[in-house]
């Protein structure tokens, strides 16, 4: 079946700065350059791998051709998960979404991703791009599929090693449920607006004000971050909203005396 990727994530809000002279103000180039015969053209540029100090061996671009994977951008699914076998440190953090190509090709994504939807499984496959094979997952996003990159297996670092760093701290039940108690209070639905980065847009500004000549607006400092006890933190919360609801309940009985 095939199918058309787009990116997930627009990267349209990005302000770039370029690096200046700071006497003449020109733009900063940069050149190939070599330590013996100085400048050098590109075509005079090949690529090798050092495999000892000072030593390294020629790769010619026929070479890299030959071990590549014959299909690029295609992508295979080899077998299907429940999602709660997907740990989140996989996710390399490129999304594209997955649409059909070609009227043909319509019916039979519609029957896979209601398939996807049915069975609540996600797809794990590889995908061949820009020479490389990636593992990537697709997983249904209501009546779209969604293609998530994945990291290479073998560069996650276990965990183990920095488990061995943590202290081995007593922790008693009261702390636990009062932490429990303050996650189930502050447990509710997500609204991601609240959650964007806004630096670009402060940098947009800035960017626009220096242009115009006017003088540049700072940001609004944020409130400095109190260090506090989590235990007694914790004990002020819970009795806060104890407090509340006795508060509540004395109202109403005080209500009823005076209407008897």
């Amino acid at each position: 079946m095939p199918v058309k990727a787009y990116p997930a994530v627009s990267t349209t809000e990005e302000v770039h700065l370029n690096q200046l002279h700071s006497d003449c103000g020109q733009r900063i180039r940069y050149e190939k350059h070599c330590p013996t015969h100085g400048k050098v053209e590109a075509d005079a540029i090949v690529r090798g791998y050092q495999y000892a100090p000072d030593q390294y061996v020629v790769i010619e671009p026929e070479e890299l051709e030959n071990i590549r994977p014959i299909k690029d951008k295609a992508l295979t699914l080899e077998q299907f998960v429940e999602p709660d076998q997907l740990d989140p440190m996989r996710f390399a953090g490129r999304t594209l979404y997955l649409l059909p190509d070609g009227r043909a090709a319509h019916r039979p994504y519609q029957v896979l991703a209601e398939a996807f939807q049915q069975r609540g499984r996600w797809a794990v496959g590889r995908v061949t791009m820009s020479g490389h094979r990636y593992p990537v997952v697709v997983r249904p996003t209501e009546n779209l599929l969604s293609l998530h990159v994945l990291h290479d297996p073998a560069k996650l670092r276990a965990s183990s090693g920095y488990r061995s760093q943590l202290r081995s701290e007593p922790v008693s039940g009261e702390e636990v449920q009062l932490a429990g108690t303050l996650i189930d209070a502050a447990t509710g639905s997500i609204d991601w607006s609240g959650y964007r980065d806004d630096t670009a847009q402060q940098l947009e500004r800035l960017v626009d004000a220096k242009v115009a000549g006017r003088e540049p607006v700072a940001a609004a400092d944020e409130e400095p971050v109190q260090v506090i006890q989590l235990l007694t933190a914790l004990r002020e919360s819970v009795a806060a909203q104890k407090g509340s609801k006795g508060r509540s309940r004395q109202t109403k009985r005080s209500g009823r005396r005076r209407s008897a």
